[in-house]
This record gives C-alpha cells, sequence and structure tokens, in this order.
C-alpha cells in the first residue's frame, strides 16, 4: 500500500461526516432566512390584592426569542362578559400586531370595572393590575419598562378602566385609548333610566364594583372628575366611539370629556365615526391605535 493513501473505511467515514455537515449548514441557513413569526401564549398571575389567579394572553413580537432587544407594551383591557383572549379572538389583533414590534397583552379581569370592590374589600382589581400585572410583565418579560414604551387601551368598560388607569397613574403611561368608552358610572347609578336600560347582573357587577350609594369614594372613579383634579403631565388620550352607538351616553359623554380636556388643554383626539357598540367598530379602533403607539413612542 501507497503510504499516502487513506483506507477506504476511513474515506467513506470522512466523506460522510462532510455530507452531514453540509446538511446541517443547509437547515441553519433555511432557519436564519426564515421569518420569525408572533407568538401567542396564555399565562396567569397569582394576584394577591384578589386572592386568585389572573389569566392573561400575552403576543410576542417576530424575533422575540432570537435577539436581546426590548420592545414597548401595549395593554388591552376587555369589555364586561369578555375575558383574557377576547381581543385576540374577536378581532385582527394579531395580524395587525405583525407590522408593530411590540408586546400586547390582555388580562381577564371579569366583570370588575377594573376598581377596588367597594361590595368586597379583598377584591382590589385596581391594584392587581396596577401593582402586581405591570411589575409582574415588566419581570418576566424583555419590556422596556418605561412610561414612553408603555401604553394601554380598552374597548366599553375596558375603555373606561384604559381612561381611569391613564389619568390616576399617568407616571406609568405614555397613551391612553378608549374605544366607545362606558364612562356612565359610578354616577349613573343615581340615574333611573340608565339603569332601566341595563342588565340586572350588569347594574349588580356595577354596584359590587363601585357601592350601591354615592359616597365621597366615588369620586376617585368618575373620569371628569379625575381629570380636574390632575396636576400632572397625563398621557396622550385617544377617544373614539361609534355614531350608531347602541348606548346613547357613550358618545355624549365622550364629547363631554373631549369639551373638558381641550379646556384643560390635555392633548388628545377624539373621533366619533359611523359604526355601533361592536367588535367591527372595535376591530377598525384597535387597528388606529397601534399606528399611534408606534408613532408616539421614543
Amino acid at each position: 500500500m501507497d503510504q499516502f493513501s487513506i483506507p477506504a473505511g476511513a474515506l467513506m467515514l470522512f466523506r460522510r461526516s462532510i455530507y452531514v455537515l453540509l446538511i446541517a449548514l443547509i437547515l441553519l441557513m433555511a432557519v436564519s432566512i426564515l421569518p420569525a413569526q408572533p407568538s401567542v401564549r396564555t399565562d396567569s398571575l397569582y394576584a394577591h390584592s384578589t386572592r386568585g389567579w389572573i389569566r392573561y394572553t400575552i403576543l410576542l413580537p417576530e424575533g422575540y426569542g432570537l435577539r436581546k432587544e426590548r420592545f414597548p407594551v401595549l395593554y388591552l383591557l376587555h369589555g364586561f362578559n369578555q375575558d383574557h383572549a377576547s381581543w385576540f379572538v374577536s378581532s385582527e389583533l394579531i395580524r395587525y400586531a405583525a407590522a408593530h414590534r411590540m408586546i400586547i397583552i390582555s388580562s381577564g379581569f371579569g366583570n370588575s370595572w377594573y376598581t377596588n370592590s367597594a361590595a368586597e374589600p379583598h377584591r382590589r382589581y385596581e391594584d392587581a393590575f396596577v401593582r402586581e400585572l405591570i411589575p409582574h410583565i415588566d419581570s418576566v418579560y424583555r419590556t422596556r419598562g418605561i412610561r414612553e414604551a408603555r401604553a394601554l387601551a380598552g374597548l366599553s368598560m375596558g375603555g373606561y378602566g384604559a381612561l381611569k388607569f391613564g389619568i390616576k397613574y399617568p407616571h406609568l403611561f405614555a397613551l391612553a385609548a378608549a374605544l366607545s368608552p362606558s364612562m356612565q358610572f359610578p354616577a349613573g347609578l343615581e340615574d333611573s333610566a340608565i339603569v332601566a336600560r341595563r342588565s340586572a347582573a350588569s347594574n349588580a357587577s356595577v354596584r359590587a364594583a363601585f357601592g350601591a350609594a354615592r359616597t365621597p369614594a366615588w369620586d376617585d372613579q368618575i373620569i371628569p372628575i379625575l381629570v380636574e383634579r390632575s396636576t400632572q403631565t397625563l398621557p396622550y388620550i385617544y377617544l373614539t366611539a361609534g355614531s350608531s352607538d347602541n348606548i346613547p351616553e357613550v358618545p355624549e359623554q365622550m364629547h363631554q370629556l373631549a369639551a373638558l380636556l381641550r379646556k384643560k388643554r390635555i392633548p388628545f383626539e377624539m373621533h366619533e365615526l359611523p359604526g355601533g357598540h361592536d367588535w367591527r367598530f372595535w376591530d377598525a379602533g384597535i387597528e388606529q391605535v397601534l399606528d399611534i403607539f408606534s408613532r408616539r413612542m421614543r
């Protein structure tokens, strides 16, 4: 045998190793050029403020798992008789989110009106959101964790919650967007016409949240009073409602709030558009909210 020849077995093993390496390289290159898709998952947090688990659905932007980048966060508040998944299953949110590099989260707060319950002191939903959920998300996920990169938006009952949180905690949010906000409570409990139009279950949830009769604590829950009292720089406020909303107080009170914001020189925009109190209207609205938040982020 020539001293420079290679045994047949070794040559075959060498060729096989090269083949395996080439296949691995091709697969690696294929993975690297595939677009990383947004991912949606559901998780839960035990909230001491409510003595129970709060479920949330979270969308992580494409590339979240491939880089160490930190992202802005948009919190979405659901409406009455909805839950943590409603925004994701009833609108085109996931499709719209593909054009924006942000984390989006919606948590389930039942029919709580995002309020520390007057009837059940251990059900402190406002505290659960502000003092537990937001710190939890900032600690578990790669958020930017600053006011300028945090926003919230809600529909109907959630629109009320978004305005209340944005006004009461302006150091936390750069944008508060309210789609068809139900701002008629708690003051509406004193209006027999409003109460008569609502279901018994709906009225019961309002009384559980705010109390059945006016107390000084009501003033901490009424949006115009919160605006009048505020001495801090408020987040940019986005308001929209449908001209055919089946709850007449919604567009009426939106215009009243807009007049107050204008008087106080608080930056905002308001749009009364064709549509009702429904997902078709809110679907179009959330697409606009995503665009506005992306433009206003620092």
